[in-house]
């Protein structure tokens, strides 16, 4: 039964291999395209665009680089050489396709290596008129898996499958209002291009993609599928971004340790805030019980000022009463004066009580009477005490 088998064990596991590496690959572009479109993506694409903005320039050459590729341009008979350093294609050196071939792999291992690219990614280079273009519109949520979409919809807005063509799409812009992606489609029948795919083979030169030339730019697309895609470890690159990569760990490790530290002083200033907002309160208490107390004094000493002293008024009656005159009882309070005795005319007292500057108002308090031993007349005067300062 094993010897009637189509495939032997070892090409059975290759084969199982290389499915399973095809659906982790399907796997991560999706997640990949997923994470591209969603908030966090957006930020770190905007975070690592403002991190390369903000290294130093002669940084930012070395990284520019690090990152370059070597393009072939097949041009009739001879083949064109290229670096392709951020889409801007400057040409190295020109070749006859009808040259021997181990002499042609030799100038282009001494130019790779004179210029520092052994490890930089080879692309075939196809013009601009020799491939087809279209602009399409798809739904906002296609995007994370445009791929498996554009092989669907291929032979519905193109005249070909999609297992006839090479392709590959750059987003125009995302419609946030009408849920829509507007992308510009780029492809080209696969018979167009895999012969030159396999003389490119036959040079012994690994292809780590296929993009397009327009005018003297790259349009930084790749139109081979990634299972055709030839790896190439660019050991430069791999260290800048290992370096990239530290950096930004250790600007997030001093994000997050600036933002401990400031919460920490946060959190002291706001305990301090509250210690002396406690003091603040205590002393707003006191301030108001002194302020309480100075009005009840103030009120008091006030009400003292407005009225003249006892003594004052005393003296005062002593001086307005006649000398045939005395009192049996004296009564003085804040607002009011009783005054009982004995007079020989008691009618006057009236008169005299009232031109005092500190009493008003007087009257007799009932009629007077004739005491009968000392044939003086017996009164009661009551009148007001004078506010001091009143009109």
């Amino acid at each position: 039964m094993g010897a009637h088998s189509k495939y032997s064990a070892g090409e059975k596991g290759f084969i199982t291999e290389n499915k399973m590496f095809q659906v982790i690959e399907e796997k991560y572009l999706q997640v990949a395209g997923w994470f591209r479109i969603s908030p966090v993506g957006k930020f770190f694409r905007w975070w690592i665009e403002e991190l390369r903005l903000a290294m130093p320039a002669s940084w930012q050459q070395r990284l520019q680089y690090a990152l370059r590729r070597v393009t072939l341009l097949q041009n009739g008979d001879v083949l064109e050489i290229g670096v392709d350093k951020s889409r801007s294609l400057r040409n190295l050196l020109t070749l006859s396709v009808a040259q021997d071939a181990s002499l042609r792999k030799q100038q282009i291992d001494d130019l790779l290596q004179e210029h520092e690219l052994q490890e930089a990614p080879r692309f075939l280079l196809l013009p601009f008129d020799a491939v087809l273009n279209t602009e399409m519109r798809l739904p906002a949520a296609a995007e994370p898996n445009l791929a498996q979409v554009l092989n669907f919809e291929m032979d519905r807005q193109t005249p070909f499958r999609a297992s006839d063509v090479y392709f590959d799409w750059k987003v125009l812009d995302r419609e946030a209002e009408s849920g829509q992606i507007r992308i510009d489609l780029y492809l080209v029948p696969r018979a167009d291009v895999d012969d030159m795919l396999k003389t490119v083979a036959s040079w012994g030169i690994p292809l780590g993609g296929v993009d397009i030339l327009h005018d003297t730019r790259t349009l930084g697309l790749n139109l081979l599928p990634p299972d055709r895609r030839s790896r190439t470890v660019n050991h430069k690159a791999r260290l800048n971004f290992v370096l990239g990569g530290a950096c930004a760990a250790l600007l997030a490790l001093v994000m997050t340790q600036s933002l401990s530290l400031r919460s920490h002083q946060v959190e002291e200033l706001e305990q301090a805030i509250a210690e002396v907002q406690g003091e603040a309160r205590a002393v707003m208490q006191i301030k108001e019980r002194i302020e309480d107390s100075s009005e009840a004094a103030g009120f008091l000493a006030k009400k003292r000022a407005e009225t003249p002293l006892s003594i004052a008024v005393l003296a005062d009656i002593t001086r307005i009463l006649p000398d045939d005159t005395y009192l049996d009882r004296l009564v003085i309070s804040k607002s009011s004066v009783q005054l009982q005795g004995k007079s020989q005319n008691a009618q006057q007292l009236i008169e005299l009580v009232n031109e005092s500057p500190l009493l008003d108002e007087a009257a007799f308090r009932g009629s007077t009477r004739l005491d009968a031993r000392s044939g003086l007349e017996i009164f009661e005067v009551n009148a007001d005490v004078v506010k001091i300062g009143a009109e």
